[in-house]
């Protein structure tokens, strides 16, 4: 039996496939052109010029159309492929192309035909044939799969038949008991020591169960003669020594397989037979006699695509009221946009006398994965993350103090990264998180979160606009895996272990002002309990009244009071009051965004302490003059707003609150 690995994407030469296909034995390179012609017939090779690039992307220009020759030097073959082919009795075993470090990966193949199955699981379907038309193949090696794994759930097709039993533990057959067995009479009164009961067994000899046996010991017994009982994690069925022909010629089985489905009723059993009729009815191949099955993916980018997103947790397709912070009264959603996924919108074209044109088939940007995730053990600020699973190999091919790159991705896969962030720009800001991500997750043997990173000098600036560079970062497939098989999420405690922390930067929002409204956004959403209070809803069953509503609200308002203070201190100019900006000066970006946020923790600390003030200190100008110090002077970029005119300032904002609001 010929069998042999091929690496994804590698380019393979015909002499190359014929020694890794036949391994020890006889190289037969007719065989071989012919088992590659079929190969390339059914897409799973393909024929490329010998100076493309190995694991790149795949285009048209790239595909040569030409018969399968074995002494060209200008065209070799790749695999397209990912899974197991079966053909004419030799088996192609394909792995992902990013597996460098040996060549015959069978752990590491046996782990990716695992998910590869569960990411199938959710279709609830069996390829049973291949290619379409006239070309299509009865897919053995898939029904014989399903058949043995659900053998392994459901156990053996059983039908069952009624017995009569003495003395049973079944219903008493009290008709058959006095005809037909005899009673000892005592004070005139019958008594019956052998009663006639019923039950109902399993029919071993019934013809389907053996059938079902029969066909089962057949499909182990040819996958463990090709290998691939192990390859696919199975255990050895052998459940009768019986032979298909004993059953019958193939007519008469197919015609007791018909009648039994039409008096069975039971779904699981329906489907069963109806299985076994396909693997008999065309247990004699394709109509040139080939025999061709396969289980796998010539898609596996999408299986990649769908590990990281269940892995990371995407948050894509979740209401935005449930994200973390919910969603912000600044950000005033539209009504269909209830979920991230919305929040991009689609072109919309226009025609100047049909002003409202609609497109029903009309696509937008379509990110991979958004993970949202606190960077602070209070759960105070997040990130907010855009990430994009890479099926690419992007390699670094270092010389002396240079590098050069192959394998990466297009210009177009960078360019919609950059404008899946800008997309999202606004609600970020809105939305109150305070930083960005933006990255391609690429697999690997290894993991590496500082791989390196791409930028897009045109993109990464747009106007008034600043956006993140977009890491590259290698997560290692293996491990990414098994979370997935076992349903592990990353948890958000551990993602510092994945990513790395230097591709996290601040948001910016383009001035002082903006960036007070993203803090104030912050402390926005930490009151949200106060207020739904100011509904007047019960709160464990007492009423809540204005004073601690009022008081439960006062960080947000002690911020929007220190705003206007702090701008004319920083700056020069009040953003709330239209004045002359003569006095105005440059903005400092470096510090900016570290005093916005010191000014939302320091009115958060003076809202906590004047909560527990009684009304006579709340009076006294010289009580709030030290809680204010108290809470400025150990801040490193606004320790001077707790001196000289900006104190006074600062109390006398706060006196005029605290009589507004506060008493």
């Amino acid at each position: 039996m010929a069998k042999g690995f091929f690496r994804e994407r590698k380019h393979y030469t015909l002499q190359e496939i014929a020694d890794n296909l036949y391994e020890n034995k006889k190289k037969d390179m007719e065989e071989t052109k012919r088992l590659v012609g079929i190969l390339k017939k059914y897409g799973v090779v393909k024929t490329v010029k010998r100076e493309k690039p190995e694991f790149e992307d795949l285009s048209n220009e790239d595909i040569v159309l030409t018969d399968v020759v074995d002494n060209s030097g200008d065209i070799e073959y790749v695999f397209d492929y990912v899974g197991v082919v079966m053909l004419d009795g030799h088996i192609f075993k394909c792995y992902p192309k990013y597996i460098r470090s040996k060549d015959e990966p069978f752990d590491e193949l046996k782990q990716v035909l695992k998910v590869i199955k569960k990411y199938n699981s959710s279709e609830q379907l069996i390829y049973l044939f291949n290619g379409e038309d006239d070309s299509k193949i009865f897919n053995k090696l898939a029904v014989s799969l399903h058949l043995l794994e659900e053998y392994y759930v459901s156990g053996i097709y059983t039908n069952q038949r009624d017995i009569v039993e003495t003395n049973g533990e079944g219903e008493i057959l009290w008709d058959k008991t006095i005809n037909e067995t005899f009673a000892i009479i005592q004070n005139n009164k019958p008594y019956y020591v052998e009663l006639q009961t019923k039950n109902t067994i399993d029919n071993d000899l019934d013809y389907f169960r053996r059938l079902h046996e029969c066909v089962l010991t057949t499909c182990s017994k040819e996958l463990k003669e090709v290998g691939l009982l192990q390859l696919f994690d199975l255990s050895e069925v052998e459940l009768t020594q019986a032979e298909l022909s004993d059953f019958g010629d193939e007519n008469y089985i197919l015609y007791r397989l018909q009648s039994e489905i039409q008096t069975q009723y039971v779904t699981r059993k329906q489907n069963l037979l109806k299985t076994i009729y396909t693997y008999i009815a065309n247990e004699k191949t394709d109509k040139d006699d080939i025999s061709y099955s396969l289980y796998g993916t010539n898609s596996f980018n999408l299986v990649w695509e769908k590990v990281c997103a269940e892995n990371f947790g995407s948050v894509l397709d979740r209401e935005i009221v449930d994200l973390p912070l919910g969603e912000s009264s600044l950000y005033k959603s539209e009504k269909e946009e209830t979920t991230l996924r919305n929040v991009i919108k689609a072109p919309r074209w226009r025609k100047s006398e049909y002003p409202l044109v609609k497109d029903p088939n009309v696509e937008t940007l379509k990110p991979d994965l958004v993970c949202i995730y606190p960077v602070d053990e209070e759960h105070k600020d997040y990130c907010f993350g855009i990430y994009d699973a890479k099926y690419y190999c992007i390699d670094y091919q270092v010389s002396g103090d240079r590098a050069k790159i192959a394998g990466q991705p297009g210009v177009g896969d960078v360019t919609k990264q950059y404008l899946y962030q800008l997309a999202f720009d606004d609600f970020i800001t809105k939305q109150g998180y305070r930083y960005v991500q933006n990255m391609f997750f690429c697999p690997g043997e290894t993991g590496d979160k500082d791989y390196g990173w791409v930028q897009m000098d045109m993109l990464h600036q747009i106007g008034d606009k600043k956006l993140e560079n977009i890491a590259v970062v290698k997560l290692c497939a293996s491990e990414m895996y098994d979370k997935y098989l076992s349903n592990q999420k990353i948890d958000e405690k551990e993602i510092g272990n994945y990513i790395p922390i230097a591709g996290r930067q601040e948001v910016e929002s383009q001035n002082f002002a903006n960036r007070m409204l993203a803090y104030l956004t912050r402390i926005t959403n930490a009151s949200k309990m106060a207020e739904k209070k100011l509904e007047m809803k019960s709160d464990r069953g007492k009423l809540i009244y204005p004073l601690q509503i009022k008081r439960e609200l006062g960080a947000k308002i002690i911020y929007d009071a220190i705003c206007p203070v702090a701008s004319n201190a920083f700056y020069g100019f009040n953003p709330y009051e239209k004045e002359n900006f003569s006095g105005m000066v440059a903005e400092d970006t470096g510090n900016s965004y570290s005093r916005c946020n010191q000014i939302a923790d320091a009115a958060i600390e003076i809202e906590k302490i004047i909560k527990d003030l009684s009304e006579q200190e709340l009076q006294d100008e010289k009580v709030l003059k030290v809680v204010l110090k108290k809470c400025f002077e150990n801040k490193t970029d606004i320790g001077s707003m707790a001196e000289g005119k900006c104190l006074e300032m600062l109390t006398e904002k706060i006196m005029e609150l605290v009589r507004d609001v506060y008493l």
